[in-house]
């Protein structure tokens, strides 16, 4: 093929302006999935976070199933899209092949020569993608390391996974771009010259009912131009990751954020010893360090009085008390019983392992806190509800084992969504606590009231203050949290307008070559008296008839798949949230409809021989 690389590149030169389009189209896909891959990366590997591994283990189930959705999508769509624009690129080629066969060009000659631009075009995309998706991952690193300064970045380029991925699209390119050239030379030369690609028309379409010019255009698409369906498909994928960013992106931040509200409660002012306060919610804080050994408060003068509890409750504007125990301590991994499918016998898994985590008992009755679990409810003294790292690290399968904790052992019932300490802890009994350790009560108090009013929490503070003790405004540490949840997700935003971008190349590199093929109609119907707005309108309704058709049913299952599988519980952060998204992104999958076929109308417009040699089938 070496010998045909000179004159291809040429050829290319002689169609600038579709060769442009063509590598624009090809290369923005390219450097959109370039940038998933590596953002998902930083999102996925739990060694670039120094936040207590909060977002890694707590969170990370929920935020690497929405990425690894996004980064499927991403990845079909790409591969559609680089096998659908070569393909088509091929297709508008039949009449050269057409003409080099009417010349006695040998067949072989004339596929290497066309697969020699093909490879050119593929390989000189992927490079470009790769580069400007590379550029914009380095931005978007800059960016949230001014964001979130507690972030540690992984020295370790992931070379592999996007080698892999460039050979998977130069193989997806080149065998799509096989077939058309390959179809092509086996045709005579009489066909491969008929400007029509093909002729079977469809009788009516969807959107007849709006004109004389959406009729002609179901008639024009209905001659089912080669590289139709996986332009439809590519605008699916498009429109589909779109929709998941947009939609779903909300709806999985604000699932996120209700978890952590329900774990840690809302309003509380929290009493307690000062530096024990400080070291407890430091562990809560993204931005914080994990609990150690030297948390130790259970002395005496660190439990709370009952008698400040009497105090708090003349005090106005208190909803609700609650009373827990922290401790930091070591625990052991229990063993369990399964059963063994392969070996129809019992087994018992576990290996005993010993780590350390943070014990908080409270009144399960009682709680404020109303934690997201997956698991069974606790219904004795002797059961517990663990965290997500602590799960990961010590267990095989926590569900059917135990944890031992001062000698004895808890039947673990749940994994619960709580962030204190990355997840490296367990909630148990309050009263269970107690005895294990031999301690009569409590070192942290939760103190909720209606709102953030000055004289409500200075009352508490002074009260406090004849103790001994200290108070702590939790609420800062959960906006802190908030704030950097949506600071994640916020980052994933401009993807959605990517793919819109993307969809709108496709959609406008499949127009031109559909409108451009047909040329010869429109100065048909413009010589007889069909004014530019008429024609203007032909082209609108035709990319309407594609774009519609790919547009509502990925709007629809980007929604479904939104709500219903992203995440758990789902939860959206207003009422209206979901009609407006849906409207809006409708409103914008038909402005990119509408724009893709402005530009083609103006090439129409102002055409010259040039122009139309380089879309003309």
């Amino acid at each position: 093929m070496s010998e045909f690389q000179g004159f291809a590149s040429k050829d290319l030169k002689r169609r600038p302006f579709r060769g442009a389009l063509v590598l624009i189209s090809l290369s923005s896909s390219v450097t959109a999935t370039t940038f998933i891959f590596l953002f998902g990366n930083v999102l996925l590997d739990v060694s670039t976070y120094s936040l207590a591994r909060a977002l890694s283990t707590s969170m990370g189930l929920f935020f690497s199933t929405f990425i690894w959705s996004i980064l499927l999508l991403v990845f079909v769509m790409g591969a559609v899209v680089v096998s659908t624009t070569l393909s088509l690129e091929m297709v508008t080629r039949r009449r050269d092949i057409g003409l080099m066969k009417a010349m006695g060009t040998l067949m072989d000659s004339i596929f290497d020569f066309f697969m020699a631009q093909s490879v050119i075009v593929l390989l000189a995309s992927i490079a470009i993608g790769l580069a400007f998706g590379t550029v914009l991952y380095i931005i978007a690193m800059i960016w949230l390391a001014g964001i979130m300064p507690g972030i540690q970045f992984s020295l370790e380029f992931p070379w592999l996974q996007l080698a892999l991925l460039a050979i998977i699209y130069i193989i997806a390119g080149y065998f799509s771009a096989q077939k058309p050239i390959y179809d092509t030379v086996q045709e005579s030369p009489s066909i491969t010259l008929n400007p029509d690609v093909g002729m079977r028309v469809r009788k009516s379409g969807f959107l007849d009912g709006f004109g004389l010019a959406f009729q002609i255009a179901s008639k024009g698409t209905g001659r089912r131009l080669k590289g139709t369906r996986r332009t439809i498909l590519s605008l699916f994928l498009s429109f589909s990751i779109a929709s998941l960013l947009w939609i779903g992106g909300g709806v999985v931040e604000t699932t996120s954020q209700s978890y952590m509200m329900r774990s840690m409660g809302t309003n509380i002012i929290a009493v307690g010893n000062t530096d024990m306060l400080g070291q407890y919610y430091d562990a809560y804080s993204f931005y914080g360090s994990s609990l150690n050994d030297s948390f130790s408060f259970i002395e005496p003068t660190d439990m709370i009085n009952e008698s400040l509890v009497t105090d708090l409750q003349s005090v106005s504007g208190i909803v609700a008390m609650e009373s827990r125990l922290v401790i930091y301590d070591d625990v052991e991994e229990g063993q369990g019983i399964v059963w063994n499918e392969e070996l129809q016998q019992y087994e018992i898994i576990g290996q005993e392992r010993d780590g350390s985590a943070v014990l908080v008992g409270v009144n399960w009755q009682s709680t404020l806190s109303n934690w997201y679990y997956e698991g069974t409810r606790v219904n004795s003294s002797q059961q517990v509800w663990i965290g997500g790292t602590i799960a990961q690290e010590l267990f095989d399968d926590p569900l059917v084992q135990s944890l031992r904790v001062a000698g004895r052992s808890l039947d673990i019932q749940a994994l619960a969504f709580d962030t204190l300490n990355g997840g490296n802890m367990a909630i148990m009994d309050l009263t269970t606590l107690q005895d294990y350790y031999g301690l009569a009560g409590y070192n942290l108090l939760l103190v909720q009231i209606d709102s953030y009013v000055d004289s409500v929490i200075d009352q508490i503070e002074s009260l406090a203050q004849n103790y001994g003790l200290s108070i702590y405004r939790q609420q800062e540490v959960l906006d802190e949290n908030m704030l950097a949840i949506h600071s994640i997700w916020i980052l994933l935003n401009p993807l959605a307008l990517m793919a819109l971008v993307s969809s709108f190349l496709a959609l406008m590199n499949y127009l031109l070559v559909s409108i451009f093929g047909r040329l010869r109609d429109y100065i048909i119907m413009q010589s007889i008296g069909a004014k530019p707005s008429f024609i203007a309108k032909m082209m609108i309704a035709e990319g309407l008839d594609v774009g519609v058709r790919a547009g509502i049913p990925a709007l629809v299952i980007g929604t479904f798949l939104s709500v219903y599988s992203l995440i758990p519980e789902a939860a959206v952060p207003t009422l209206s949230y979901l009609p407006v998204s849906i409207l809006s992104l409708f409103v914008a999958i038909l402005a990119v409809i509408v724009l893709s076929s402005i530009p083609v109308y103006l090439f129409f417009m102002r055409r010259s021989d040039l122009t139309v040699s380089e879309f003309s089938s």
